[in-house]
């Protein structure tokens, strides 16, 4: 079945539900196949009715959102007290082969990837096998900033907490341009550097999978097999891969759009910025990233000890208020970025968050170790709604805790 590709989300889903009758007739894949079928929520525990209200509240605005802006799909999970607490999924896959997204469908997580690496490079440090403040050139000699006394004294955590020296996005453009990776790495010493290493905040993405060659070369193991063996598998994220050919050959996969002004229209799935695996490489369901809030919430110490999970979480550096994932979040106490993940004070609560963009698939993570919940949402469309979400949802939890 094709679909016009600029058609809104309750025309397709009108279109789904009145072929279904004759799929499911016709003993068709709908019949067979519960991925195309909604999913329900888990119940949310009745003692917590602050809990209760807010999702009920956050559910009607992302639902009104869905039907005013015609978002293709969007996939949530929600994690309190180290229990999954609300999983589901709305709308559609792709406006071209339309399956129905639930918690199981995976998407592009964008720049949401970047928090797995320190929690990567946190479980060597507890082994003994890195330490947060060795040079980058201990483990990549041949590595070259423009000034000999940098290239000397980036670290691991410099790397982790954009503070490198470098300008803002270093050659970002050329990642844009599918130029690969192992050859923009190589200029980055031609680059000058307006800061020193530690100084400021700049955010990267080339500079920032340098991670992933240092844990390599530690190991003697690849980056994507280390997330694997020591993330996905020990946390049973069982739809959670790393790389483009893993989400090519992903079934019912969320597939990227666009908007315009008649509504959303279906991308080509390409590679770009897959090459930057630390960065932006990873792919996911929020059924996956549920299981993965539970371990950045403190309910895996076995895997991750909580010195190296403090150490990931805290703020490493300042950044700017005005700054646009930023401005959302305003009036705030303080903002900045710890390793992998920014972090901010918000009328006294700590959260932890990020967000990522890329190809049309847009991603939002977030949560407060304090009062131990979290939230994940995965959208196959840029839009309005989930620039605003983490804020919404979190003013509207720490309200309703003060109204119970």
């Amino acid at each position: 079945m094709r679909i016009s590709r600029s058609i809104g989300f309750f025309t397709v889903f009108s279109v789904v539900i009145l072929f279904a009758y004759d799929w499911i007739g016709s003993g068709s894949i709908l019949a067979k196949d519960s991925t195309r079928m909604p999913v329900s929520s888990f119940p949310v525990p009745t003692t917590e009715p602050a809990l209760q209200r807010t999702l009920d509240g956050f559910i009607s605005e992302l639902r009104q959102a869905m039907a005013v802006e015609s978002i293709p799909g969007i996939s949530l999970a929600v994690v309190y007290n180290g229990q999954e607490v609300l999983h589901t999924g709305y709308g559609i896959t792709d406006l071209d082969n339309p399956f129905l997204v639930n918690d199981q469908t995976v998407f592009r997580l964008a720049s949401l990837s970047k928090g797995f690496a320190p929690v990567l490079v946190g479980m060597l440090v507890d082994e003994g096998i890195l330490d947060w403040d060795d040079p980058i050139v201990k483990y990549l000699p041949d590595f070259r900033l423009k000034s000999r006394t940098a290239t000397n004294a980036l670290t691991i955590r410099n790397v982790l907490s954009h503070a490198t020296g470098l300008p803002r996005h270093a050659y970002s453009n050329l990642l844009n341009m599918s130029v690969p990776y192992r050859e923009i790495v190589p200029r980055l010493a031609k680059v000058n550097l307006p800061h020193r290493p530690g100084e400021i905040y700049n955010y990267q993405n080339v500079a920032y999978s340098l991670i992933g060659d240092v844990v390599e070369k530690a190991t003697g193991i690849s980056y994507d097999s280390l997330l694997t063996s020591r993330i996905f598998q020990p946390l049973e994220m069982q739809h959670a891969s790393v790389g483009f050919a893993k989400m090519s050959a992903t079934p019912r996969a969320a597939q990227p759009h666009a908007r315009k002004s008649s509504g959303y229209y279906r991308l080509d799935f390409r590679d770009k910025w897959y090459d930057v695996e630390p960065a932006a490489g990873v792919n996911a369901s929020s059924s996956d990233l549920s299981k993965w809030l539970q371990l950045m919430m403190g309910e895996h110490p076995d895997l991750l000890s909580p010195q190296s999970l403090e150490e990931i979480t805290k703020k490493q550096i300042g950044v700017s208020p005005r700054e646009g994932v930023m401005r959302s979040w305003s009036p705030m106490e303080d903002s900045g970025y710890g390793l992998g993940w920014r972090n901010l004070v918000k009328d006294g609560h700590r959260i932890v968050f990020h967000g990522g963009f890329v190809n049309g698939y847009r991603a939002e993570i977030g949560f407060c170790p304090e009062s131990r919940i979290g939230i994940v949402l995965l959208s196959n469309g840029s839009n309005q709604f989930l620039r605003d979400a983490l804020p919404r949802f979190f003013e509207r939890f720490f309200n309703q805790r003060i109204a119970s």
